[in-house]
């Protein structure tokens, strides 16, 4: 089984004025909602691909309702704690044209209710259920206020079922986990030049190969370095590189196509293993179906629709590809 955790999932609403004015009343002509947070992406995508996950992390109040509601109709199963107080985040994002700046998107994210001593505990002994053979996907930010140890916590949890663990975090949460041996880390060209700190070029590829070296010196088992329209890059297991370009194509909506990836590498991991590939076949594999579930969701309106993921898959050279899900 895969379960996807989300500390901090949010429902976006999102509207479309013709023109927008700040410090006025503003009438939109849509209006849209989207479930979902880091980990409950992964989770679309997975289904999308036909892989079932279940959905954990917190929720609180009506929204949170609304947001196991929406997971459930589109048959997604989940396992939220529910917090004592507060609401599940809603993000507000406002598109349209803002005069002497043409189309532009002004976004409100909101904090989200804190995490409670208790409703942790109870998250931590929901881990008893995660059983060799699984993988458990560490996606997004924590709540402000949370020792940012969690992630390597919960990997120390689950270390005796020998199940594999991905985590796409950022700063300390991440490089707390690298000595626990992830599977996969997943950051981005400017999340890693973050971390590397002062001198590090994030254009560069022989500084973002030496930055996922050193990732993975310190534990990662897989670093895999998205950078838009540049490409990616990987450093496997075993210390090779592996690199792609970007997949031509117009870019309609980047939110989630990170975590697309990070569901494709996944997916690709489990996928080769059942079709009998190994060492580098498999690793290409992975990063090839993740580049595509990136993609697809980078040219589309939602997340990775499997119609453009076999398109893209398929385009790498993966006659596969037609046989997703």
């Amino acid at each position: 089984m895969i379960y996807t955790v989300t500390f901090n999932p949010a429902i976006d609403c999102v509207m479309h004025a013709d023109d927008v004015s700040i410090g006025s009343i503003n009438r939109s002509r849509t209006q849209e909602f989207y479930f979902g947070g880091k980990g409950v992406n992964v989770s679309y995508v997975l289904s999308h691909l036909g892989r079932p996950s279940i959905a954990w992390g917190f929720v609180a109040g009506w929204t949170g309702e609304a947001l196991e509601d929406a997971l459930a109709r589109d048959g997604i199963a989940s396992g939220f704690v529910h917090l004592p107080a507060g609401n599940t985040r809603v993000n507000v994002k406002l598109k349209g044209h803002v005069e002497g700046a043409g189309e532009r998107e002004t976004a409100v994210n909101a904090p989200g209710p804190p995490v409670d001593g208790a409703s942790l505990e109870a998250f931590f002994d929901q881990l008893a259920d995660v059983r060799a053979g699984d993988v458990l996907v560490l996606s997004g930010g924590i709540p402000s206020g949370m020792d940012e140890t969690v992630y390597a916590r919960i990997m120390k949890r689950v270390a005796a079922s020998s199940a594999d663990v991905v985590v796409d975090a950022t700063g300390d949460l991440l490089m707390n986990t690298l000595p626990l041996h992830p599977l996969l880390v997943k950051p981005n060209d400017e999340e890693i030049a973050e971390i590397m700190g002062a001198g590090f070029d994030a254009s560069s590829e022989s500084d973002l190969e030496r930055g996922a070296r050193r990732m993975h010196d310190l534990g990662a088992r897989n670093v895999l370095i998205s950078r838009g329209g540049d490409g990616a890059l990987l450093i496997d297991e075993a210390g090779e590189l592996h690199r792609a370009d970007a997949h031509a194509g117009e870019l309609v909506n980047s939110v989630g196509a990170g975590d697309s990836t990070v569901a494709g590498f996944v997916e690709g991991t489990l996928r080769a293993l059942e079709l009998g590939l190994s060492g580098s076949d498999a690793v290409e594999y992975a990063f090839h179906l993740a580049l595509a579930c990136g993609s697809a969701t980078a040219f589309s309106p939602g997340l990775a629709p499997i119609e453009k993921v076999r398109e893209l898959f398929s385009r790498a050279g993966y006659a596969q590809g037609g046989s997703l899900s």
